[in-house]
């Protein structure tokens, strides 16, 4: 083997070597990012923020709810009970989807345990047919 191809050998073992480690890096920020405390969704488009966060601790009277991106709709449902859209609180300037349990709500307080939330939501253009969907959950006291 001439001095040549030597150095060029040299190179590309150092370079591959160089993009395995980068590559190595990488994964490890993957899959360190293990906060399931997380407000924000990562990987989702239309999901800027659940309301409260996944595995979150919050009072009874907690608001529950999601944060989505512009030109999208959502229903909610709590613990297995559909939330009347009359009793969801829209604000579109964040376009945020909320429902606070109270006396004369369809519920009235979340569980003394875990509470489940799931939002139905969809792209107002293409409507609920096409619907996703993402569910997470949180304990109150």
């Amino acid at each position: 083997m001439g001095v040549l191809e030597s150095v060029l050998l040299r190179r590309v073992l150092l370079g591959a070597a160089a993009l395995m480690g980068a590559g190595a890096i990488l994964l490890a920020l993957v899959l360190a990012d293990t906060d399931d405390n997380d407000v924000t969704v990562t990987g989702n488009a239309a999901v800027d923020e659940l309301i409260p966060p996944r595995n979150a601790e919050v009072l009874s009277q907690e608001t529950v709810g999601i944060d989505l991106a512009p030109g999208y709709d959502a229903l909610l449902t709590i613990n297995g009970v559909d939330i009347p859209p009359g009793q969801i609180r829209h604000q579109p300037n964040l376009n945020r989807f909320t429902f606070r349990p109270d006396q004369g709500n369809v519920i009235e307080s979340l569980r003394a345990e875990q509470n489940c939330a799931l939002v139905t939501y969809w792209r107002q253009e293409i409507g609920p047919g096409e619907a996703d969907a993402i569910s997470w959950c949180f304990t109150a006291s």
